[in-house]
């Protein structure tokens, strides 16, 4: 298909691709594509009337053999096409996949690479992280962004010299092809849990979703590095057996033999390549500990010296958002995290439980997504009650949903639990009530720096109203 691509593009002298009617220039070549929510095969019209010169559709009946030409798949062709119009990426790349970890394993290893003075990049749910001056694109917003957008990122990010990137693979991303035939040098499986199953419908059509990272993406003979803890982890080394591609387990080769953890830090012991290891970080969460090795072994199978690795180690920094806490001059304990699913939001609470002082308690903010997976609202709810001492539920990102219906979903697995509709008025309140050694997560949207209610995007960020409390507090011990 892309030989075909191809030849078109010279013919016409296309130099712009696009799947959206709106963005037509000249020169352009415009691809029809039906999604969950439109149809591009009935913006065909607009796209010829805004002066598109070349048209794929999936609509046999619409084709003709002017300018609108029928392809099988018009997905699979913009991302073949894109690499066409955009032909450079980084020489190194790694990819991770995984429900949760994603965000913060891609940021470990840019900050690794960065303090060890390397052009690097993390591309992903954060945004661009980049070390070197480079072309911004706008993104999408999107944890994978589109075919399009993608390649043109890379394409740009290897003009300015960038040499190593690391990027998140979503399920999405990876069933809707959007990375095209790029090949990755490393990829690692973080874990797997119940999410987007409103897209997948099957933890089955979801796991096989994440699996094409490694049967698909990664270059032959590199290595996947998988996390001993996921659910499925027998089913994945053997499907990796069956096509010979060799891993390391995270748990198993790569071996954490203790983590010493504070409110504020932990120590880190382990082993790799029967060597023992011991270092700090002001990184909390033994699950983090797994992202961080995850992370240092990625940067090893670039083909950085380990010794040198495990030396910056100490210096990685948390991930905004993810089990961040929120800094105070008082004894407030604080705690934001993206967790927004059953597993996120266990493992995060029960790390936090292990740092609750005696007689303190650990209360847990949250709530679910609108036109998300409702499977998953009464689990959390249940997950919340049965590890925190107090549950306050609140909005998350409504979108198109009724909040209140969604709050009492939740409800249903924390009866007790307090409902507080207004997320800023919720955090504000809790914060005011906590007392002495107290442990608060507030979770759910972490680096968020928004709320989507209706088709609104309003701002609002968890981690400044926490702050804005704090400062409150403070405030009012100085009078």
């Amino acid at each position: 298909m892309k030989h075909k691509l191809e030849e078109y593009f010279r013919k016409l002298k296309i130099n712009h691709i696009t799947a959206n009617s709106k963005e037509i220039e000249s020169n352009s070549a415009f691809f029809a594509i039906k999604g969950l929510v439109h149809d591009g095969n009935e913006y065909i019209n607009e796209a010829i009337s805004s002066g598109a010169k070349l048209i794929f559709t999936t609509q046999k009946d619409l084709a003709n053999d002017h300018n609108i030409i029928y392809l099988e798949n018009t997905r699979e062709a913009i991302a073949l096409a894109a690499e066409i119009i955009y032909p450079n990426t980084p020489p190194k790349i790694v990819a991770v996949t995984g429900t949760n970890g994603k965000s913060s394993v891609v940021s470990y290893v840019h900050q690794i690479l960065s303090l060890l003075g390397k052009r690097s990049a993390s591309i992903g749910t954060l945004g661009v992280e980049c070390n070197v001056v480079f072309e911004q694109v706008s993104t999408d917003g999107l944890t994978t962004y589109d075919p399009v957008i993608f390649r043109k990122l890379l394409h740009n990010l290897y003009a300015a010299g960038v040499e190593y990137v690391a990027l998140e693979a979503s399920s999405h991303g990876l069933d809707q092809n959007r990375l095209g035939n790029l090949k990755v040098d490393c990829a690692g499986f973080t874990n797997l849990s119940q999410d987007h199953l409103e897209y997948h419908k099957t933890m089955d059509s979801y796991l096989a979703a994440k699996m094409k990272l490694f049967t698909t993406h990664l270059k032959r003979d590199s290595k996947a590095l998988i996390d001993k803890e996921i659910s499925v982890f027998k089913q994945v080394v053997a499907q990796l057996s069956s096509e010979s591609i060799e891993c390391e387990v995270i748990g198993d080769d790569i071996e954490i033999i203790e983590v010493l953890g504070s409110i504020r830090e932990q120590r880190v012991k382990y082993s790799i390549d029967n060597k023992i290891y011991e270092f700090n970080t002001n990184i909390i969460g033994s699950f983090q500990a797994n992202n961080l090795l995850m992370a240092a072994r990625m940067a090893y199978h670039l083909g950085i010296n380990y010794n040198q690795i495990h030396d910056v180690l100490p210096k990685v920094e948390a991930v905004c958002g993810r089990l961040q806490k929120i800094e105070s001059n008082t004894e407030m304990n604080i705690f934001i995290d993206y967790a927004h699913t059953p597993d996120a939001l266990e493992k995060s609470l029960l790390e936090l439980k292990k740092l609750c002082p005696n007689k303190s308690q650990l209360i847990v903010l949250f709530g679910c997504g609108g036109d998300r997976d409702p499977s998953k609202r009464m689990v959390m709810g249940q997950v919340a009650t049965k590890i925190a001492n107090q549950v306050v539920i609140t909005d998350d990102n409504p979108r198109t949903e009724n909040a209140a219906n969604i709050r009492n979903q939740v409800q249903k697995g924390a009866l007790e639990a307090k409902i507080i509709g207004n997320r800023r008025l919720a955090i504000l309140e809790t914060i005011e009530s906590l007392k002495k050694g107290d442990i608060l997560l507030i979770a759910g949207k972490g680096h968020e720096d928004y709320q989507i209610i209706g088709h609104k995007k309003i701002h609002l960020s968890d981690i400044e109203i926490a702050q804005e409390a704090i400062e409150k507090y403070e405030c009012s011990l100085e009078k």
